[in-house]
């Protein structure tokens, strides 16, 4: 599922996959975009490296026919609930039918025991009529009232997930952003992320324009081991919403020990009462 609003070339890869299907190699532009994600637009290249015709290849890109089918595939997505990849279903089928019922959604990228658990629990309920209510192991209903958020850098559907999960948490939950201030677009992107909290209910500091300039992602320092609850949500509407944030518990201790031991070590000091930092890293 293309976002855009985290990679600014997701769409047309999207279409270039599609264009190399009507060849017959869908899988090898897939396979080939994502090995070489940091060139993606010499699609003539790609095309050219798995024995494309290029000249139709080339022809049905630039003709965009491929976006409305594209388009139709993801909003069928997100009617389904699912607003990134990777995501899974788990069910069961009738006795005498083809037909599959979802009973779990398990969305983001999720460890085997993940699996284990939902399967387990899905065939230790089967006779269970409860289990004729579907779940979404991942879903969580606002706990109050929200208030819709537009955004400059991130997806609609992103944007909505990030501020569905978030009202989930206790209000008035606080929140520390930071992005570095060589990067403009990134201290937007930080921007909108404080506005989505706001949106949620959380108490927001400043946004922090720090000298540091971390590679491209989104990161969560944990400044414990063993963080709050909130930060657990915020991990989970990260996940929900397809940013597949790097996670790191321990931050506070970290630091204190490289700044020990390392003068030239820079990174993120907490105050006190800090609990997490939600930092954007540079924007490809």
């Amino acid at each position: 599922m293309p976002l855009e609003g985290i990679h600014k070339l997701a769409f047309k890869a999207a279409e270039a996959a599609s264009c190399a299907r009507e060849q017959g190699k869908y899988w090898e532009m897939h396979d080939r975009l994502f090995a070489n994600r940091n060139i993606l637009e010499q699609w003539t290249a790609h095309a050219e490296a798995i024995g494309l015709d290029v000249e139709k290849f080339n022809q049905c890109l630039s003709s965009g026919s491929s976006a409305n089918s594209i388009r139709n595939d993801m909003e069928a997505a997100r009617k389904l609930g699912v607003t990134g990849t990777p995501a899974f279903f788990l069910g069961y089928t009738n006795p005498g039918s083809s037909k599959v019922r979802t009973l779990v959604a398990l969305k983001g990228a999720k460890a085997f025991a993940d699996f284990k658990t939902e399967i387990e629990r899905l065939l230790s309920d089967t006779a269970n009529p409860e289990m004729n209510l579907p779940r979404d192991a991942g879903a969580r209903v606002p706990s109050r009232p929200i208030t819709p958020v537009v955004t400059k850098t991130l997806q609609p559907e992103v944007t909505e997930t990030l501020v569905r999960f978030l009202a989930a948490a206790p209000a008035g939950s606080p929140a520390w952003i930071a992005a570095p201030a060589s990067d403009l677009r990134a201290v937007s992107r930080a921007e909108d992320f404080a506005a989505i909290f706001k949106g949620a209910g959380w108490n927001v500091r400043a946004v922090v324009r720090s000298a540091v300039s971390i590679r491209p992602g989104t990161y969560l320092f944990a400044a414990e081991q063993q963080p709050p609850a909130y930060v657990k949500a915020l991990q989970q509407a990260l996940e929900e919403a397809g940013l597949s944030p790097l996670v790191a518990n321990g931050y506070r201790q970290y630091y204190d020990e490289k700044t020990r031991s390392d003068r030239d070590f820079r990174g993120f000091a907490f105050t006190p009462d800090q609990t997490f930092l939600l930092v954007v890293g540079r924007l490809p």
